[in-house]
């Protein structure tokens, strides 16, 4: 679990110009918490694509809870903020799909989750399901302000 100390220190190097000396796969995300109504900001790992961005967490976090039913954020990353919407993706199966296709982008991240890749780049099937457990995807989709 990550220390207080730990996450303020992380959103101060991710809002600050020198960001650029983490890259691009940390960000903060800012919610809105659904019972307190109080903005949440929390840095996160998060790898982008086409679509967007991924996030993997732990289903034990709270902070992504606040995402669901299309709820916007703001995202901090590389230097300049967008809008987002997040997608929750928590079914077991679409997680280990979503988790297989993040291993073939980044075979090197594997070794986080506890998931070893055979020689051809495939994930061990039981360790894939228990990582599909433990863990789950958010989705997060550029969205006008």
């Amino acid at each position: 679990m990550p220390s207080l100390t730990g996450n303020a220190f992380m959103k101060a190097m991710i809002n600050s110009p020198l960001h650029g000396l983490l890259g691009e796969r940390f960000a903060v995300i800012t919610l809105t918490g659904r019972k307190s109504g109080r903005a949440i900001s929390t840095p996160i790992n998060v790898s982008r694509d086409e679509k967007g961005y991924t996030v993997v967490s732990t289903r034990d976090r709270t902070w992504w809870r606040n995402l669901r039913g299309d709820t916007p954020a703001r995202l901090r990353n590389a230097g300049r903020t967008f809008s987002v919407r997040g997608e929750v993706i928590d079914e077991p199966g679409a997680v280990r799909d979503e988790l297989q296709r993040y291993f073939q982008r980044y075979p090197g991240d594997a070794k986080y989750f506890n998931v070893h890749l055979n020689p051809e780049g495939k994930p061990d099937p039981a360790e894939l399901e228990h990582a599909a457990e433990e863990k789950l995807i958010i989705r997060l989709h550029p969205s006008a302000a």
